[in-house]
């Protein structure tokens, strides 16, 4: 999930700013563009092959476009009794999947209104359609692709990881933890957060305890092992994992882009304002980019 700044002011009052080790190697980021007034709160971010990219808004059930080279933006579509678009993934060429449901900072979040759509550019203009909406779902956040049929979707709520068909609509629950529930200590219920797979794991933030976490799941996104704890100091968002597998993490309030790498070292490559949500680049010439989502309205860039 991706954090407004009343929802940051929260959360920096109970986030842990130390890095997890003392290796800092910050670079300067480039603003890539600026959303202003309404949606502002990035929610996810996603590359797509022609070089745009597409961002959901954590405060309106949007998705819309930004192409980098022009500085031009578009909404493409509105989810129907959705006020929140929290997150996206590619599940096939130009064919995304978003998380859209009910949450404000003025009401909360509405159990049992999140689905997931289908957001198709194959054919030229985006085609969005349900793919399920979820009756006994709780706070549907983080959203990530495990293989060319299945979804992941972190229920914050429940502290739970959903799978879903993303061709028969079919799902349920893979993985329900303590280490994925919300903490005691929690001013809005939320437990697991930010979500990525990659090469037989599945990698997961916990909000308000500040832990980030690793494990090894199957080809059902079944947990096939005991979770690990990669740091238990530092507030953590969503997050990407490279060609190489190391991952970049979004910190939210904590204002940072931490780095780890396969061995476990820590740190910190850029300093970036209430950063949600990151991508790296697709293409030769930005491979190495780092292109970071925010809840003020910036999308920068960092070579990382």
């Amino acid at each position: 999930m991706q954090f407004a700044s009343g929802l940051i002011e929260v959360l920096s009052l109970t986030a842990s700013l130390a890095s997890a080790v003392a290796i800092t190697a910050r670079q300067s980021t480039t603003q890539v563009y600026k959303f202003s007034g309404s949606p502002v709160w990035a929610g996810g971010i996603a590359y797509r092959s022609n070089g745009q990219f597409l961002v959901s808004f954590f405060d309106k059930g949007e998705l819309w476009s930004v192409d980098p080279a022009t500085k031009k933006v578009t909404k493409l579509v509105t989810f129907t009794d959705a006020t929140c678009s929290a997150v996206i993934t590619e599940i096939a060429p130009d064919v995304f999947a978003v998380v859209a449901g009910q949450f404000s900072m003025s009401s909360g979040n509405k159990p049992d209104s999140w689905g997931v759509w289908k957001v198709d550019f194959t054919c030229g203009a985006a085609k969005a359609t349900l793919l399920k909406k979820a009756p006994d779902s709780g706070f549907w956040n983080g959203l990530t692709t495990l293989n060319n049929d299945t979804i992941l979707i972190g229920d914050a709520s429940k502290g739970a990881v959903w799978w879903t068909n993303v061709n028969t609509g079919d799902y349920s629950i893979a993985i329900q933890d303590v280490t994925m529930a919300p903490a005691s200590n929690a001013v809005i219920r939320m437990g697991i957060d930010g979500l990525r797979y990659d090469a037989g794991a599945v990698y997961f933030h916990k909000v308000f305890k500040n832990t980030y976490h690793k494990v090894a799941v199957d080809e059902t996104g079944k947990s096939t092992g005991a979770i690990s704890t990669i740091w238990s100091n530092s507030m953590g968002d969503d997050l990407w994992v490279g060609p190489d597998g190391t991952q970049y993490v979004a910190t939210g309030s904590a204002n940072k882009i931490q780095k780890v790498t396969n061995d476990g070292k820590v740190s910190t490559v850029a300093s970036v304002s209430s950063s949600t949500a990151v991508t790296l680049g697709r293409t030769q010439s930005d491979k190495n980019m780092l292109y970071i989502a925010t809840s003020n309205g910036v999308i920068a860039s960092v070579n990382v």
